[in-house]
């Protein structure tokens, strides 16, 4: 059966400092699988192929990307199903307009919609009237499934993740209940089936390229931490990794079939396991991959050692993100649950940037009871880092993930009704909607500004040398830091208007 998977156009504004184009590693994933099993899968990236159309879908949300029309056009004649991306909560008015329009066009077609916040809310999310199915959770076996008996609705009973209309068009819900175990046993991404050569040409990639050829890659699921801004949802709290072999294999494939040299692990948790992250590196080094990688989606410190730091950095490794979140220990433990020991972080810091590496972190503002004293400590802290070394810094928007427990208490508290807008981008740095009750969000972007501003200013004198190397890769448009990436990006963007 043909089906097609459909990356949406970005909910975009020029001021967003994380909107990346990036190959849409799930859908490669699910492409992958749905060939293995005998089904003929078509990628529509609306992103990539028209990042510079930018439009507006109402008044308060503009897109990037292909229009709604054209992504309707571009679906085959005999396909069988459409599939459609929905990985953040505020990007769900624009799948719902995209599948009423397929609905509307092609009332014939099954649509499905899957990622992170479907899998949240999947009731809510089937109950829409152009929504027919939705796939909870990480999709390969249940999207299978359902395409092998597709139109059974007796079968779809027994599907597991899988929420569907019954015969009477009730929502019924399976929730999530197994887990693949052999990660091992998955087909590698079917890169094949986007443009690469488009994502390079554009140059917006998750961590900061150097003009190499990149791919994001996923070597593990599962996170078995209990944050509570955070959502198990999507991956389940079990630990499931590939093995270092598995890994090394995708590597090499990707070298050989595509020519790529430098990888970026989208992980949650890279470096949990020590054992397998050193046969990992070994492995890199050992046949002679000669490839860089780096961990744009962040590393837990507490788990972090030096001689993890050590074997990274001569394998390849150019670039580490790590994610204290706060300055403050009453939040780190008492609002989001984090457990981070922030001397653990600093004395990574310290330690990569000894070693050559160039390092990031992560601090989220305007927490539900986040205090501006908090708010500061992170400012403070984050200056401390500056001073052990830190290359860059991230202060995010708090936003609310469906499923998480932060989000169960705004509903909870009555402060949250449905409107998914208000969950706007967390790295839009023009725009910052306070969830602390002591804090405005007029004054939760006067924090932003004065903790950037604060941040730069303090790496700058103790290593102006940074400052100065940073100025002139923006200048020759050379990336080692997102910061300079998003400077880059920010300068094409000049041009783009949001209509």
């Amino acid at each position: 059966m043909k089906v097609v998977l459909i990356n949406p156009p970005q909910v975009f504004s020029k001021s967003q400092v994380a909107a990346g184009v990036i190959p849409p590693l799930g859908l490669l994933y699910l492409a992958a699988a749905l060939r293995q099993s005998g089904h003929v899968p078509l990628i529509i990236d609306s992103v990539v192929e028209a990042a510079t159309n930018i439009y507006r879908i109402s008044g308060s949300i503009a897109c990037r990307g292909l229009e709604i029309d054209e992504i309707v056009a571009r679906i085959p004649k005999d396909t069988g199903l459409v599939g459609v991306s929905n990985l953040f909560s505020f990007a769900f008015p624009v799948v719902k307009r995209l599948t009423e329009q397929i609905k509307r066009v092609r009332p014939d077609v099954g649509i499905a919609v899957g990622g992170a916040h479907p899998s949240a809310l999947p009731l809510e999310t089937v109950s829409e009237k152009s929504i027919d199915f939705v796939v909870i959770s990480e999709g390969e076996e249940t999207l299978t499934k359902l395409l092998n008996n597709l139109g059974d609705h007796e079968a779809y009973r027994g599907i597991d993740g899988l929420a569907y209309k019954g015969r009477e068009g009730i929502p019924c819900v399976n929730q999530k209940a197994e887990f693949i175990e052999d990660l091992d046993g998955l087909p590698f991404p079917a890169r094949d089936l986007v443009p690469l050569e488009k994502y390079y040409e554009i140059g917006e990639a998750h961590g900061p390229t150097q003009g190499r050829r990149w791919t994001p890659i996923l070597s593990s699921r599962g996170c078995p931490y209990q944050c509570t801004f955070c959502t198990p949802r999507l991956w389940g709290r079990r630990y499931r990794v590939r093995s270092a072999e598995n890994v090394l294999a995708e590597i090499e494939e990707c070298q050989r079939e595509y020519g790529i040299r430098e990888f970026h692990f989208e992980d949650e948790n890279l470096t949990i396991d020590k054992r397998r992250l050193m046969e990992i590196c070994n492995g890199i080094i050992e046949r002679g991959l000669e490839i860089r990688w780096q961990t744009p989606n962040g590393i837990r410190a507490s788990v972090t050692d030096v001689e993890m730091l050590d074997l990274m950095k001569e394998s390849g490794c150019c670039h580490v993100t790590v994610a204290p979140e706060s300055g403050s220990e009453r939040v780190l433990n008492e609002i989001i649950r984090k457990r981070q020991d922030l001397a653990k972080v600093t004395r990574l810091v310290r330690h990569a940037h000894r070693r050559g590496l160039k390092t990031a972190a992560y601090f989220i503002m305007g927490l539900p009871g986040e205090t501006r004293k908090d708010v500061e400590m992170s400012i403070d802290y984050a200056c401390r880092l500056a001073k052990a070394g830190l290359d860059e810094v991230v202060f995010s928007n708090f936003v609310a993930l469906p499923g998480s427990e932060l989000f169960d208490r705004l509903l909870k508290e009555g402060r949250f009704h449905g409107d998914w807008s208000r969950l706007v981008a967390m790295g839009d740095i023009s725009t910052a909607e306070s969830w602390s009750e002591g804090i405005t969000s007029r004054e939760l972007k006067a924090l932003r500004r004065k903790a950037y501003l604060k941040f730069h200013l303090v790496k700058a004198f103790w290593y102006p040398l940074k400052a100065m190397r940073s100025v002139l890769n923006v200048l020759r448009k050379r990336e080692e830091l997102k910061t300079e990436r998003v400077l880059i990006t920010f300068i094409k963007r000049i041009g783009l208007r949001t209509g």
